[in-house]
Parts: structure tokens; sequence; C-alpha cells
């Protein structure tokens, strides 16, 4: 017996040691500011993935509540467009939501007239492509919008062809001695671009087109003629294209008669508990191979020895809900199921071992950052919702202090007591909805504030079941409801 746990101790030393202070371990907790090659490493497939990169998907939006991995999934197509072969070389260009509209002015235009501008300053993205890619920039009158009539010319020809046959007569307006930007060989860098890329592929990637979105009617019809415009652009020849939004925009446009065909074209980002596990070990593994390649460690596959990667980094257990359980479960908790949110608590607890020189995360160092976390969490559900009901901050405020659950009856008379009491919200809408006491609880349940309980560690949120507020088992109050446990701490909820 001694002699076995002296080789499991021998064992145990001869470990690599991962330094707990390298702010890369965990990974970048914004996707699309990750170094490529590494969220490559550690990035986790889902079959639903697979469209989203098939070539002869002219068109997919990703969906997901923030956080999610949104951004991370355009990152991860653009690697994999630039490095294999069989895409044949294709023209990307990633951009945003907010550099599209920088490039135009959207007021006072109607939907038909606000789609027809969009797809005019999607080409003028992809001119200012060409420019980049040639070293020089198009004048102001090379770059005049594209008619809708020239769009509609593009669907029986090559979209990149279209465009350089158009500019090539356009640049000759352009004052060369005044504007240096324009070469003079320009004709024949056009020709020679034409020439190598008039048959390529273009694929387009649009992130974030919801990032200031509000919701009222302005907001609403740039938003939804943006998708509109999406679709009559597949059309055209050697387009592909890829764009990502919030579930909840998504979700209020989509009472828009134009987006009823949608569906086909939409990829929702849902993550399992187990997906959860996978995650974390994978960025641990890709770690161990990015900085210690010639490790017994960095060989590990990271579903079959998840718990194995776990011990390099955390303490073996954490005592959560009364009883000691592997580390990664509270942590999945504790994430709700989102990558950014796991990331970043990881991150907040591996600096916390700074002050206890841990080796590894311990559960202390977890419960130290929970109050700072669930303050970032809270911030979060305000930026995330208050587009659907304005009083979201000062309704989340209203259970600090309180009970961790409730049936749905307590959870209506808490509200009522502790929020309606002080607001005036004659005028105030929920989700779109009329005010009531009802239609707010499912609000919360729709945000993810509450979930239904199905054991200290199993919680079912909207996205796994959206019509559970509503059903019988509820009305009849033999549910329970739990604030989450990633706000708990900010809101001194024990």
């Amino acid at each position: 017996m001694q002699a076995l746990k002296n080789i499991k101790s021998q064992m145990e030393n001869n470990q690599v040691k991962i330094n707990l202070r390298d702010k890369t371990l965990f990974g970048n907790e914004a996707g699309e500011d990750e170094d490529i090659e590494i969220l490559n490493s550690y990035f986790l497939e889902k079959a639903i993935f697979d469209d989203f990169y098939e070539n002869t998907t002219k068109l997919a939006v990703v969906s997901g509540r923030k956080g999610m991995g949104k951004s991370a999934l355009l990152s991860k197509l653009e690697y994999i467009l630039k490095d294999d072969e069989k895409y044949n070389n294709p023209i990307v260009i990633r951009t945003t939501g907010t550099e599209l509209l920088g490039l135009g002015s959207f007021q006072n235009m109607n939907e038909i007239q606000l789609e027809n501008y969009w797809k005019q300053i999607i080409c003028k993205k992809i001119n200012l492509e060409i420019g980049k890619t040639l070293n020089f920039a198009f004048s102001d009158d090379a770059m005049t919008l594209v008619e809708s009539a020239e769009i509609d010319n593009m669907k029986s020809e090559n979209i990149i062809s279209s465009l350089i046959t158009r500019l090539s007569s356009k640049v000759p307006l352009t004052n060369l001695e005044r504007d240096k930007k324009v070469p003079s060989d320009w004709k024949a860098l056009l020709t020679r671009y034409q020439k190598n890329h008039g048959s390529s592929n273009v694929w387009i990637l649009i992130d974030d087109i919801d990032a200031k979105f509000q919701n009222n009617k302005e907001y609403q019809d740039i938003v939804s003629s943006f998708f509109s415009a999406l679709r009559s652009l597949i059309k055209i020849n050697n387009l592909n294209i890829r764009a990502s939004v919030r579930t909840d925009v998504w979700n209020s446009l989509t009472h828009i008669e134009d987006l009823d065909k949608w569906e086909q074209y939409i990829t929702e980002i849902i993550w399992t508990r187990n997906e959860m596990k996978e995650i974390l070990a994978k960025r641990i593994l890709a770690y161990l191979i990015r900085k210690h390649p010639e490790s017994n460690e960095a060989k590990y596959n990271y579903k079959t020895q998840s718990t194995a990667l776990f011990n390099l980094v955390f303490e073996k257990t954490f005592h959560w809900s009364n009883r000691n359980q592997e580390f990664y479960k509270p942590l999945t908790v504790i994430a709700n199921k989102r990558p950014r949110w796991m990331g970043q608590l990881c991150n907040m607890a591996a600096k916390n071992t700074l002050e206890s020189r841990n080796l590894k995360i311990t559960a202390k160092n977890v419960i130290d950052i929970l109050e700072e976390y669930g303050k970032k969490r809270v911030a979060d559900l305000e930026k995330e919702h208050t587009h659907q009901f304005s009083l979201i901050k000062e309704l989340t405020a209203a259970f600090r202090a309180g009970e961790r659950a409730y049936k749905k009856d307590a959870l209506l008379e808490r509200i009522i007591e502790r929020f309606e009491s002080q607001y005036e919200l004659n005028e105030i809408t929920v989700d779109g909805a009329s005010y009531s006491t009802n239609q707010v609880a499912k609000f919360l349940y729709k945000t993810g504030f509450i979930s239904m309980v199905e054991d200290e560690n199993t919680f079912v949120n909207f996205q796994e079941d959206p019509d559970l507020f509503d059903c019988y088992e509820n009305t009849t109050n033999k549910l329970i409801w739990a604030i989450h446990p990633s706000y708990r701490n900010h809101l001194r909820i024990t």
C-alpha cells in the first residue's frame, strides 16, 4: 500500500506545472479578439455548424445570446476559408454591422429603400476590399453606390467581374493629380485583379449587426431590411454571406412579414452541460500543446481524460450544494452554459490565486470572485435586454437579499411587493407585450435570470423549454424557480 502511495506521489510530482498567471490559459474572453490559430486549437465543433461551413450554402445566420460564441464561429469559418483548399482560395471579407452602418446614412428611408440601400452598402464594402488588396483607395466618384439595376445585372455574372467592370468605368473620373492614392497604372491593376479573381467566390462575414439595437420602429426597420437585403443578394453568382444576430433581437423582429421565410437560414447556438465541460477541457489541452508540447499531458484526450486535465489546474473537488463534487461541475453551472462566461469565471479565479499563491485554483478562489463576477453578469443582463424591458435593472434589484427560489405564486408576490409598488408601469411594455405581473415573471425566465430547478446542479432554461412557464405544473405551483447562481452573490442572495 505504501509503495502504491509513493508511486502515485511521484507521478503527481512529475506532472507538468501550469502557470495560473498566464492570461492565455483559458483563452480570450472575446472570441473575435482571439488569435485565430489559438481559437482554432480549442474551438469545439457541433454538428449544427456543418451547414454554416458548407460551400453550397449561400446564406446562413448564427443566432445566440451574448457570450455563446457567435463571433467565434465566424472567426472559425474565416480560418477554414483561408486554410482549406476545397474552398479554392476565396475572397474573405470580415466586417461588422457598425462598420457597414458607417459607410452610409440610413435616415428617413422606408423599408424598401432601406433594403436597396443595404445591398448598395454591401457592394461598396466589397469595392473597398478590392481597393485595399490593390493598396489604393478609390475616389468618391468611383465609390458611388451601385444602383439597384446594376445589382440585378450581377445575378447573371460573377460579382467580382461585375464590380471591377463598373469600377473601371468610374476611376477615370478621378483627378489623378489631386488624388495620389490612385496610382497611374490603376487600369492594369484592375485588369490583373479581374483576371486573377474575377471568378473567385466572395464570402462576406458580418458580425454584430445588432450592436446598437433599440426596440423601436427605426431600428427594427434598419435591421429587418438588412436581412431582407441578404436574401436578395444571394441570388448573385459567387457570393456567400454569413452573419450573426442576438437571439433576443431576432425574436423582436419575427413579427415582420418579410422575415417569415428565414427559419431555414438560422443556426442557433445552444450548449449542453457536457459540451461546456468539453469546452473547458479543450482550452486547457490547447494551452498544454502550445506551452508544453513535449509533455505527456499534451497528448491527453479532452473527451476521455478531461478529469486529468482539470486536476492540473483545479483542486479535485469543489464543496458546492452541501457536497463535494468534481470541480468542473459548479463552474459549468455558474457559467450558465455560456462559453464567454466560463472563460471569464476561470480567468477571474486564476487571478485570485495571486494573493493566495495557490498552485491550483481552489473553491475559495472561485467563491471569492463571485460577487464581482455577478456584478458583470447583471450588467450583461441590462445591456442585453434593456431594449425589451426598460426597467430590467430595477426589476432584478427587487430580488436583492431575497430568497434563492420561489414557486410561481411567491415569485409573482415578490414582483408585486418589491417592484410594482415602486414604479409607474402604465406605459411600460414587456418584450413588446402589455405589462402584467405574469408577463414580467415569464420575461425573467426568458432572460435566464431565473431558471426552473431540477436539482442544485441542474437548471432548465428558456432555450431548452420555451413553454415551461405556461405549463399546467407551473400554474398549479408545482415548479420551483431559482435566481440563477451567477447572479446571487452580487444581489446578496444566500
